[in-house]
């Protein structure tokens, strides 16, 4: 097979995206001998992506939050680097990614080429009443995926949901724990105990503070505000919340401006702004708060145990595949502000409890190893290489600037 047969473009909203979950298959893949680019929306504000040199990278433009017509611009423009490039894979990632990659694929069959679409985390799977507008992206989530080839999934709900509406044969779940995390980065042994007092005073933590830690966006399908009001409404006066990440322009954090006012100013709150090295802010924290209700399945949830930190989150898809309740973490029935708040009160006063699951998340943090995924992909992609007819070879593209 040559090597423009073994071309595979990824797809995915952000260059922030790839270089956070996906740069360990692309070089994976490169080391077999295949090719792999990069078609991406913009980087992540104030998330400049050092890009790889051996990568191409193809821009496109922003589609993240969801707006028809920037998934129609994005895609018109994705087809337009299908054309130029012709991979023998297209592989979209993220609703937004495999909506535009739906607008991108010509109509009608083409046995030289194989489109394939990851949800990490369907609307259309979410249990309960949705909103409107999870509603009209749960139709556009079925719409995307009919007009895959393959399409995979992170849990067995969404593959459970997918399978309802496609056949059985075009519906991938991936078997590792998501795309995992990289067990090298978020190793507690890179933290001895002797460390973790001048870490704490860095960040003007006192020693004896029970740190509680948000590690993501916030936003509101994430659970920020839910953590937030439950931290705040236990009325721990020894505790710092130590939030890791940014707002999201395109989500509402779900907390009013008088919140946002009053939790700029609490001397409690550690407010690190999004960090691309996380580890060393969850090698303080004691334990991290991930009450979402809309997840394939949690990286956040994963480094943070692969660190030794216990995860509070709720009894949700995805998540309650990654925290074991009463082992390593707790696994609360809904999102609630009370109950993440006599859960913080409890932990507090047992600080025992919270040493025994931490022993167990380290213990069994070897699952969320990214390795599993990685060697997925490969096998994925040589599965879809497989289905292929023989491919004429088109002159080199390069890469938009």
């Amino acid at each position: 097979m040559s090597e423009i047969d073994r071309r595979v473009l990824l797809v995915v909203p952000s260059g922030t995206s790839f270089a956070t979950f996906f740069r360990g298959v692309a070089d994976a893949w490169r080391e077999t001998g295949g090719d792999l680019a990069v078609a991406a929306g913009p980087d992540l504000p104030g998330q400049t992506t050092d890009w790889p040199d051996a990568v191409k990278r193809f821009p496109l433009p922003a589609f993240r939050g969801g707006n028809p017509w920037s998934l129609f611009a994005a895609g018109r423009r994705l087809a337009d680097v299908v054309t130029r490039w012709n991979p023998a894979v297209v592989h979209a990632h993220f609703a937004a990614g495999v909506v535009a990659g739906a607008v991108a694929r010509p109509v009608g069959s083409n046995s030289r080429q194989r489109w394939v679409g990851t949800f990490h985390g369907l609307h259309m799977s979410i249990a309960g009443t949705r909103s409107v507008a999870s509603r009209l992206t749960a139709a556009a989530e079925g719409w995307a995926a009919r007009r895959m080839d393959t399409v995979c999934v992170l849990n067995h709900e969404d593959a459970v949901a997918m399978r309802m509406i496609l056949p059985k044969n075009r519906v991938h779940f991936v078997e590792s724990n998501g795309v995992g995390c990289d067990l090298e980065t978020f190793d507690p042994r890179r933290y001895p105990a002797k460390c973790r007092p001048e870490l704490r005073s860095r960040l003007g933590i006192r020693p004896d503070s029970l740190v509680v830690a948000y590690v993501g966006r916030r936003t509101a399908f994430k659970g920020f505000d839910v953590a937030v009001r439950g931290f705040m409404r236990a009325g721990l006066e020894q505790a710092s919340l130590l939030l890791v990440g940014a707002p999201d322009d395109t989500h509402a954090s779900g907390l009013t401006a008088a919140e946002r006012s009053a939790l700029a100013v609490d001397p409690r709150v550690i407010d690190a702004g999004w960090q691309w090295d996380v580890a060393p802010y969850l090698a303080v924290a004691d334990i991290c708060l991930l009450p979402s209700i809309r997840e394939g399945l949690p990286v956040s949830a994963m480094e943070a145990l692969a660190m030794g930190v216990p995860v509070v989150t709720v009894d949700a898809r995805g998540c309650r595949d990654v925290v074991r309740d009463g082992i390593d973490g707790f696994v609360l029935p809904a999102a609630d502000t009370g109950l993440i708040a006599e859960t913080l009160r409890t932990v507090s006063a047992d600080r025992d409890c919270l040493c025994r699951m931490a022993t167990a998340a380290v213990t069994g943090r070897a699952r969320f190893d990214r390795c599993y995924y990685v060697a997925a992909e490969l096998e994925l992609y040589s599965k879809e290489l497989s289905l292929l007819h023989p491919r004429p070879s088109p002159p080199e593209v390069v890469a938009d600037g």
